[in-house]
């Protein structure tokens, strides 16, 4: 074999290695510039707008905070997301209490001592995403919430009736949603979670009403974690 043909042999095969390097290097780029098959995790703040259902609560669903973290399998289409986030929420009776909560007898009632309870959850949604379009998502899943905390901030139904603790700790919910995109890595959220759960521990006799939760949710999304290519 002459000088001139290994010499050429090398070059070719040099250029052949090349190639292929700058071919696969280019290759993964675009995977990961264009794929929207990849995880995620990021963070969440927003309103949680809550109602407890039944009586003697009114129906109205006041004003709280929603704080948590999220990651998701993002697919092109299909994508699955696991959170975990605390909310606040208070609860207020419709009437006062002096009168035990009897409907009948709420005209005679002294609506100055109505109790007002605040709540903090702590909640594990499993969601389900599906995107018909690059920027925009729908959500579908539930929910598990254990209550950490209930508290009465005027004290009157405690005065009454000597507990506070008059809701169970557990409760499960389905929600629906949706999500879109408003920048680089922010999105806007909506949710709405209703519950199955009866939330009325049965400590008060006379209160057996089955109570449900339910909440609004408007939430800012950041993600400030992207990993994975599409395969």
């Amino acid at each position: 074999m002459t000088s001139k043909f290994k010499l050429l042999v090398v070059s070719a095969l040099s250029v052949i290695c090349v190639s292929n390097s700058v071919n696969a290097q280019v290759f993964e780029d675009d995977l990961k510039k264009f794929s929207n098959n990849y995880f995620e995790a990021g963070a969440k703040l927003g309103a949680n707008y809550q109602q407890l259902s039944g009586n003697p609560f009114t129906t109205t669903y006041n004003p709280g905070a929603i704080a948590g973290a999220y990651i998701k399998k993002r697919g092109e289409i299909l994508g699955l997301q696991l959170e975990l986030n605390l909310t606040t929420a208070k609860y207020s009776t419709e009437y006062a209490v002096y009168h035990k909560f009897e409907p009948s007898r709420v005209k005679y009632s002294d609506t100055t001592t109505k109790a007002d309870f605040n709540s903090i959850y702590a909640n594990i949604p499993l969601i389900i995403e599906v995107r018909p379009g690059r920027h925009f998502a729908f959500q579908f899943g539930a929910q598990y919430s254990y209550l950490l905390s209930n508290t009465e901030s005027n004290g009157v139904f405690t005065k009454r009736y000597g507990t506070e603790e008059i809701l169970n700790k557990t409760s499960v919910s389905v929600l629906t949603g949706f999500e879109l995109d408003i920048c680089k890595d922010f999105r806007l959220g909506a949710r709405y979670t209703m519950g199955f759960s009866d939330m009325n521990a049965g400590k008060y006799v006379p209160l057996n009403d089955k109570w449900q939760n339910n909440s609004l949710q408007v939430c800012l999304i950041y993600r400030f974690k992207k990993f994975g290519i599409k395969i």
